[in-house]
Parts: structure tokens; sequence; C-alpha cells
């Protein structure tokens, strides 16, 4: 069980985050906390272009342009990082996001995976089925309230009152 954290409103876009039940901090507070301290440059110039995107949200609202598609409404920062070369064996950091509209954005977590699939890691892949569930659930609650993903009062206040 858990509810949804509000971790960013601006006039553009609204930012949540699972937090579940037992848990100090959101899911994406712990993404955070776990990954802002790297010190190799090509992870720490991926949590960069990760927190740049969103940076750029508050602003401009989550816009596709902003994320990879994973499935769905399921969607991962950072888009694209040129690297001159890059590292597998270091691997990747990749931020997994459900995109609900322009305006909102649920923000779930993510880690370092060296896996060239998400299905081969499966830190990455619970993640990734953590807001796959979750979009069922609110397209289900969408549905039965008779409204749509572009009515932002209503999604938000499902959002709002959903238990996790």
């Amino acid at each position: 069980m858990g509810k949804f954290e509000l971790i960013l409103e601006t006039d553009m876009v609204c930012m949540f985050s699972p937090k579940y039940d037992g848990e100090e901090m959101s899911e994406f507070e712990n993404f955070l906390l776990a990954n802002n301290a790297h010190v190799h440059p090509q992870i720490k110039r991926s949590f960069d272009a990760i927190i740049t995107a969103i940076d750029k949200m508050r602003e401009t609202g989550a816009c596709e342009r902003y994320f990879r598609p994973e499935g769905g409404n399921v969607k991962a920062i950072p888009l694209y990082i040129s690297f001159v070369r890059v590292n597998r064996k270091v691997g990747k950091l990749r931020l997994y996001c459900l995109r609900l509209s322009d305006k909102i954005l649920i923000l779930g977590g993510g880690a370092v995976t060296t896996a060239q699939k998400n299905e081969d890691d499966p830190v990455l892949l619970r993640f990734i089925d953590d807001l796959r569930d979750i979009d069922q659930r609110i397209k289900r609650i969408v549905k039965q309230a008779d409204t749509n993903f572009e009515d932002f009062v209503a999604l938000k206040r499902i959002i709002e009152t959903i238990t996790l």
C-alpha cells in the first residue's frame, strides 16, 4: 500500500512519485539519493541529463520529446546522450516515468545497468512493471470516472486520492 507524493507543481506540470507504506522517501527521492554521487563521468553525465530534463519540464511540461519510449505510457529519461565512447562495463543510468499527459508525470525509480535489454535487469524490470501496474490502475479509475487523461483537474484528483 502507498500513495503518490507531490514532487513538483508548476503552471505547466505536476510531478508525483510513488511512496510506499513503510518507506521514508518516494521512489524518485530514493533514485536521487542512490545516484547523485556517482563519480564516473559517463554516469554523472546521464544523471545531469536527467536532472536537466526534469528542470526543463518545469517550464514546458512533460513533452514527449524528453523521453525514451519503453512501451505505452512508461518512458525513460534521459532521451539520448552522445558520448565519444560508451563504456558498456560502466553501464547507463535510467529513470523510469509514467507520462500521463504533458501536464502530469509520475517519476518512478531507476538505476545503473549494464544489461542490453531492460528484461535482462531485474531491478529495472521491477521499476517498469510497477509503473505499468500503476498505469493500468489509473486507466481503470479514469474510465470508471467517465473522464480522460486530458482532463487535468480530474486526473490530478485521481492521482492524489489513489491508494497504491
